[in-house]
């Protein structure tokens, strides 16, 4: 994708299905979004959603990518990091 893409536009939709399994969360999800917009995203909810996005999307994670996503954009560069 190229230019800015909106703030409501997802890169990978599938993550709105990780996010409703992962954290029961079926609010809006924007690049913004991160673990102050959803309740549940916590220490413990974050390996799920690690091991979630791993298994959906067929990569393997690192310690420092784990530790950089800290909002929904963040997936997003990390995945495109992969050639996701």
């Amino acid at each position: 994708m190229h230019g800015p893409a909106s703030a409501s536009t997802l890169s990978y939709p599938e993550i709105a299905s990780i996010f409703s399994e992962v954290f029961h969360y079926t609010g809006p999800l924007t690049q913004t979004t991160s673990p102050d917009d959803v309740g549940r995203w916590d220490s413990l909810q974050h390996i799920a959603l690690i091991r979630t996005l791993e298994m959906t999307f067929s990569v393997r994670l690192s310690m420092d990518e784990m530790m950089e996503i800290r909002s929904v954009g963040d997936i997003e560069t990390v995945l495109r990091r992969h050639g996701v």
